[in-house]
């Protein structure tokens, strides 16, 4: 598992990160960037410590992490957001108010995660610091 974290923060670039994983893994992350940059245009897609994330307004929005068994969805302001799909991953978690998705079955579950990107993008950012 650290090899696999080593190699994720060495990862610099969408391609880097796309290139290192499995088909149904590519498939969803490639499916999250799509719908993330059309619910909400105005972010901004960047790559930090091996995660495709997302700012907006200059600040942390959405990020997606991926493992070798699932790819989440992590929404910075979570905790202001209602959705029985959110989880917190208590003590891993570096901030309180992140919440995620684990993304299982994208076609399934993606009415529910167009609302929350929504959501969160109208919520504004009261609960979230500025990202470093």
């Amino acid at each position: 598992m650290q090899n696999k974290i080593l190699f994720m923060i060495k990862q610099r670039t969408i391609d880097e990160i796309l290139g290192s994983l499995e088909p149904a893994q590519k498939e969803t992350i490639q499916n999250l960037r799509v719908l993330i940059k059309s619910t909400v245009p105005e972010t901004v897609e960047i790559v930090r410590q091996g995660k495709i994330a997302y700012k907006l307004n200059d600040k942390d929005f959405v990020w997606i992490s991926h493992y070798q068994s699932h790819v989440d969805l992590d929404f910075s302001m979570g905790a202001s957001l209602d959705s029985d799909l959110l989880k917190n991953r208590g003590k891993a978690e570096k901030s309180e108010n992140v919440r995620h998705i684990t993304i299982s079955n994208f076609d399934k579950l993606k009415p529910e995660i167009t609302r929350l990107l929504k959501a969160a993008a109208a919520i504004g950012f009261e609960h979230c610091s500025p990202s470093k």
